[in-house]
């Protein structure tokens, strides 16, 4: 009886162990394809803000009305939040250095237009909770330097 116990304790094991590593090697593969996408989407954002012929792609909704220079800004910086979003979910910087990045970002005005223009729909696209709770964090950070006295 001893025995059987024993086997029955060593397989129940081995599926949960098994069924952990299952769960850590699907997580891992969301993550490096996650990780691929921001790579394929900084590229995409490095080659549209150098060259002002393709603006045109990028030229609708509330982006319509800037200049090539602005645009090439605003593209940048959302390259830098997205970043800054990957480094969070994959646990590169805490949350509270995200934090901290986030108020520094919107102590710039380039900063804080882009957020203002950009965060409706940061927040339309959100995909999961993560993304969700990004955007909250950059949202608190934009309300605060809004209310921030301006430097004369």
């Amino acid at each position: 009886m001893k025995n059987k116990t024993l086997a029955a304790s060593g397989l129940l094991l081995s599926v949960g162990l098994g069924a952990a590593h299952l769960a850590l090697t699907v997580k891992h593969h969301r993550e490096k394809n996650h990780l691929n996408f921001v790579r394929l989407h900084a590229d995409l954002l490095r080659h549209t803000a150098a060259d002002p012929r393709l603006n045109e792609n990028t030229n609708y909704g509330e982006f319509v009305d800037l200049s090539d220079d602005d645009r090439a800004r605003f593209m940048n910086a959302n390259a830098w939040v997205t970043l800054w979003s990957v480094m969070l979910r994959l646990g590169y910087l805490p949350r509270a250095s995200v934090r901290q990045v986030a108020a520094e970002f919107m102590s710039g005005p380039v900063g804080r237009e882009f957020w203002k223009r950009a965060r409706n729909h940061r927040r339309v696209t959100a995909r999961d909770k993560h993304d969700e709770q990004f955007n909250d964090l950059m949202n608190e950070a934009y309300a605060e330097a809004a209310q921030a006295p301006v430097a004369a």
